[in-house]
């Protein structure tokens, strides 16, 4: 079987105590034909120094100030030469068996866009309970070709912005010009909408090959104030960046619909979010949410507080 070069892009910053079990999870592959690409984000702990012993097993480069996660993946997208991207976060690790797997699935399929599931687990060790939260198989079929259309459904149901939870052509990022926004939190929402919207065929393998860490200051459980914030303005980044796109000419109705359900979610999670109400008053401005959307919204989070 043919074997294309697939790029895996990994981004690193202050993971010392991490990042040698991800690198080894990813030369451990059982598929060879492999691009790894490795960017330090200017680490300020040890990472640059266990990267060293690597540099001959993959393309290394360390940045000299730290520049954020959007902005080092797309220094990966724009160095990277395979025919598939995998992204795989510098304190998570995956399954030996995951590129070959990705790959014979896109192959078979001739798929732009190859969905997996994940297993979240605490910097313990400890398996979290929320199992479902990267397991789409309630909702994706390993047994079917998902066109276009059929994939906006799904992927909405289905919907998980992590980029590192599926394997993607190249091809599909440069005839769409798709990057992350540089310089904001929650980067990945911008760019998982854009990949999904812009998919012609998706697949999905029934497996949980990606393993994520849950730390402690991490993006993910990081709650101090000052987070609070950063998170609000850049989740409202990432929306009005969304709702420019719902607003140009160039989607069907199907792709509207989609985007139009996301900036529905983010616009809800910027209502509930714990920040000063003067922040708050930046929703007041934003005019793809009607009076409609608004009372929609309200009257689910209704619904869903007297069924708790």
């Amino acid at each position: 079987m043919h074997q294309p070069l697939v790029s895996i892009i990994v981004p690193t910053y202050n993971v010392e105590r991490y990042v040698e079990e991800c690198l080894d999870s990813i030369l451990n592959q059982t598929y060879s034909n492999l691009e790894i690409i490795v960017i330090d984000d200017g680490s300020t702990d040890a990472t640059p120094y266990l990267l060293e012993p690597y540099r001959s097993k993959l393309s290394l480069t360390l940045n000299k100030t730290n520049q954020g996660q959007g902005a080092v993946r797309n220094q990966g997208i724009k160095a990277a030469s395979g025919e598939y991207i995998l992204f795989v976060d510098s304190d998570d690790w995956i399954e030996p068996k995951t590129v070959s797997s990705l790959v014979q699935k896109a192959i078979q399929t001739e798929a732009d866009l190859v969905r997996f599931n994940g297993q979240s687990f605490f910097e313990g060790g400890t398996a979290i309970s929320e199992e479902g939260k990267y397991d789409f198989s309630a909702v994706l079929s390993p047994d079917q070709i998902y066109s276009n259309e059929e994939s906006l459904v799904k992927n909405q149901k289905a919907y998980s912005a992590s980029p590192c939870l599926y394997l993607v052509r190249k091809d599909l990022l440069e005839e769409h010009r798709i990057l992350f926004p540089e310089g904001i939190l929650h980067e990945d929402e911008y760019f998982t909408t854009q990949v999904f919207l812009h998919t012609k065929r998706m697949c999905y393998v029934d497996q949980a090959y990606y393993h994520r860490r849950y730390r402690v200051a991490s993006t993910m459980t990081e709650q101090t104030p000052l987070h609070k914030k950063r998170s609000f303005e850049s989740y409202l980044k990432v929306f009005k960046l969304l709702e420019n796109e719902y607003q140009s000419d160039q989607y069907t109705e199907k792709q509207k619909n989609f985007l139009k359900r996301q900036l529905l979610s983010i616009y809800n999670g910027l209502q509930q979010s714990k920040v000063e109400p003067e922040l708050k008053k930046e929703l007041q401005k934003l005019k793809t949410i009607s009076l409609k959307d608004k009372l929609r919204i309200n009257l689910s989070r209704l619904r869903q507080y007297m069924t708790k």
